[in-house]
């Protein structure tokens, strides 16, 4: 193997696929970056066995070739690297690296790791049977509504392994919507857009969340938008530009959510997120740093928050204005889970459509795009004295 590859091109694809390499792997090969060159391109893979990334960069090839090198010890060497060309060869099972340190005379550099040949590395598939999902040219879903629908969603997912189908996110496309829905017990978040109908394939999957953190990841950063998804039995392969993303699924059938949404929440609360945001978060530094609870009193015209924290003796209270005229009401809500919610709003205002302190708030931006619907459950606390 014999290349030369600008030093920006090669740290865009290790840093592309860093994150897939297995931080304690179960096989040392897991710990390595494939390296496959061929005709104008230079390959790169990383995988944990779960979640597999590969990409291409652009490279002058003189003599194809495919190896294995550690990952994190060649992405140090790039990154340290000045802006300059890199030559790559292999000799007698070494990986060299050597080049101009930048300009003419500022000197060379030749750096030599061990490497390994690449039977060991575990295949990534190009493509997958079941399902095409086709996306962009001018359709109604794109990259853009998958990356807004995993910000808005996924933070709600469960941390509690024993419930591994909550762990993560629950992709759903028909020729009549896409949605994503995100649930912990405490919370719940569910972005859906309307489609016209067409069949563009149909899919329900839950995505993992390393999957949704590394999906969007790619997204922010890729110049080109997600092209496809291929989604097989066990495995969904993503392809963004130059880079495809294959990951595991989680198995088993998702909760039947739908069933808990409230549908007799007859009390609504219209009131400023820059009001309501702040003040959680101001009075909630005097709550209970086990429980995080911020009580909310609604009356006519007004919204009074408190805390208290026996661990520091502690009180809070402030009444800010908000557009409610049913009958007063105190609930009390997880502020942490609160403002997070209305972080992901995307609106002036925020809705919350309420019953009494035990049932779960409906809460929805002020304003949503048509064809779309965002909404988060959140259930209430029991008000501590």
């Amino acid at each position: 193997m014999k290349l030369t590859v600008d030093r920006n091109e090669l740290w865009r694809g290790l840093n592309t696929v860093l994150d897939a390499v297995a931080s304690k792997p179960a096989q040392p090969v897991l710990a390595n970056v494939l390296l496959e060159a061929a005709e104008s391109q230079l390959t790169l893979s990383a995988t944990d066995l779960d979640l597999s990334i590969r990409t291409r960069v652009t490279a002058a090839v003189d003599v194809p070739g495919r190896v294995t090198v550690p990952a994190k010890t060649l992405a140090e060497i790039t990154r340290e690297w000045p802006e300059a060309d890199l030559q790559i060869s292999l000799d007698d099972g070494r990986l060299i690296l050597s080049g101009h340190l930048g300009a003419a005379n500022s000197g060379e550099g030749r750096y030599s790791l061990a490497a390994t040949p690449p039977d060991e590395f575990p295949d990534m598939p190009e493509t997958l049977e079941g399902v095409e999902l086709s996306f962009g040219d001018g359709g109604p879903i794109d990259g853009d509504l998958v990356r807004a629908m995993l910000d808005r969603t996924s933070f709600a997912v469960s941390r509690d392994e024993t419930r591994p189908v909550l762990n993560g996110v629950l992709w759903r496309i028909t020729p009549d919507f896409m949605s994503m829905v995100a649930t912990d017990g405490s919370r719940m978040a569910e972005f859906r857009r309307h489609l016209d109908g067409t069949d563009r394939g149909t899919a329900e999957v839950i995505l993992p969340p390393q999957a949704c953190q590394q999906l969007g990841k790619l997204l922010d950063s890729a110049q080109d938008g997600l092209a496809r998804a291929m989604v097989g039995d066990s495995q969904v392969l993503f392809e963004i530009g130059q880079t495809q993303l294959l990951t595991r699924l989680i198995e088993g059938p998702y909760v039947d959510y739908e069933q808990v949404v409230p549908r007799e929440n007859d009390k609504r609360l219209t009131i400023a997120i820059d009001q309501l945001l702040p003040a959680v978060r101001r009075v909630s530094i005097l709550s209970s740093s086990y429980t995080h609870q911020v009580r909310m009193s609604l009356q006519d015209g007004n919204v009074e928050l408190t805390a208290s924290s026996q661990e520091i003796g502690g009180e809070a209270r402030e009444v800010i204005p908000g557009d409610y005229s049913s009958e007063a009401l105190e609930v009390a809500y997880n502020a942490q889970y609160l403002m997070e919610i209305l972080r992901k709003m995307g609106s002036d205002e925020v809705i919350l459509d309420l019953k009494d302190s035990v049932t779960a708030a409906v809460v929805r931006p002020g304003e949503q795009l048509e064809g779309e619907e965002l909404f988060y459950l959140l259930m209430p606390m029991r008000p501590s004295a």
